[in-house]
């Protein structure tokens, strides 16, 4: 259970800490057999996505001889394409209707055609017990398909089961059942020379330097936005900060958040908004370099826990229980009454004295 501190009108949240071990749930020691071709399911959201890259890591260091293929959205393939030690990177979006039943016949084709050895599902979904369940029904040649329930389709699952509610630590009991001890915590994102490159430019061109910024993350999914802590609070916010610390502050943030980032920046022209001006890649040194982080609930924050850089995460209906990414520099805010108007402008910036 997550270490909370009660304050007058909110709570703030630090690391989960397991309350189990790997035995619990270990139904076999795949290490011990010959793996030659896995395969890995994960079609989630971007915070999804990028919290299994940990879990993934685990995986490759423990199949080192193995090649190792990634089935993910088209939006996320580029988070694994700087990783040498994956295979191979492919999947398609799942459209509605016919294309649904034309997406499973090629899913599964290219499947078959693989030869995978193992199949391990981080998704664990209907959608992806659909796909397996079918799979199984068209080929017997997959010995070991993994997921984290003890249904269909899967060959094996959790030995034991306990309630759990936080994806990340869904995903380590599913390895913990094949002998994978969970060694792994923050998101391993590899970037390239020409990202480096790339990055060091945006940097430049806005004139920010290590540890002269910070970075607010001020927008989330399109069809997330009660997770918004608003415009107004991150101009206040950003006021306080500069006249606090000096340091400038920068818009993060992708296509669904162009407004909420214009909103902010045409009320402080010192703001700099780099939102939707760079991939998800280019934001790791980005990040690397700010002084510190301020962010929503929303998928762009694990991304920048996989860097050192000390964040603060305000969460609003949202449990931070599931969503606060991991991090000795890394706290999630709620309000006692989940409304996000209910946390400050002056609590974070108590708290970021606090966490610096």
């Amino acid at each position: 259970m997550n270490k909370v501190k009660d304050n007058t009108s909110y709570k703030i949240f630090y690391d989960q800490k397991n309350n189990f071990g790997q035995k619990e749930f270990q139904s076999i020691d795949l290490k011990k057999k010959i793996i030659k071709k896995i395969l890995i399911i994960k079609w989630g959201g971007m915070g999804d996505i990028i919290i299994s890259t940990a879990i993934i890591e685990d995986i490759l260091k423990s199949f080192p001889n193995a090649k190792v293929d990634i089935n993910t959205l088209p939006q996320w393939q580029i988070i694994f394409k700087n990783h040498l030690g994956i295979n191979k990177i492919w999947g398609s979006k799942n459209k509605k209707g016919i294309n649904t039943l034309i997406h499973l016949y090629k899913w599964i084709k290219i499947v078959k055609m693989s030869n995978y050895d193992l199949i391990i599902d981080l998704q664990t979904n209907d959608r992806s017990r659909i796909y397996l369940s079918v799979l199984k029904l068209l080929s017997n040649k997959i010995k070991y398909i993994i997921g984290n329930h003890a249904v269909k389709p899967y060959s094996i699952f959790p030995k034991t089961r306990i309630k759990i509610t936080n994806p990340f630590q869904m995903m380590q009991r599913t390895i913990n059942s094949i002998g994978i001890k969970s060694n792994t915590f923050s998101p391993k994102i590899y970037t390239s020379k020409k990202d480096s490159v790339s990055s060091k430019s945006i940097l430049k061109g806005s004139f920010l330097k290590k540890n002269n910024f910070v970075v607010l993350i001020c927008g989330s999914n399109k069809r997330g936005k009660n997770k918004r802590w608003g415009a107004k609070n991150f101009n206040s916010l950003a006021d306080l900060i500069k006249k606090k610390f000096k340091y400038k502050s920068v818009l993060i943030g992708g296509p669904d958040d162009i407004n909420e980032c214009l909103s902010i920046s045409k009320k402080d022209k010192t703001i700099i908004n780099l939102c939707n001006k760079t991939n998800l890649i280019e934001l790791i040194e980005i990040f690397s370099n700010a002084r510190f982080i301020i962010s929503n609930d929303t998928g762009t924050a694990h991304l920048a826990s996989s860097t050192k850089t000390p964040m603060i995460v305000i969460t609003g209906p949202t449990d931070p229980k599931k969503v606060k990414p991991f991090g000795k520099k890394i706290l999630a805010v709620q309000a006692n009454s989940k409304d996000m108007n209910g946390v400050t402008p002056a609590d974070i910036l108590y708290n970021i004295i606090k966490i610096l």
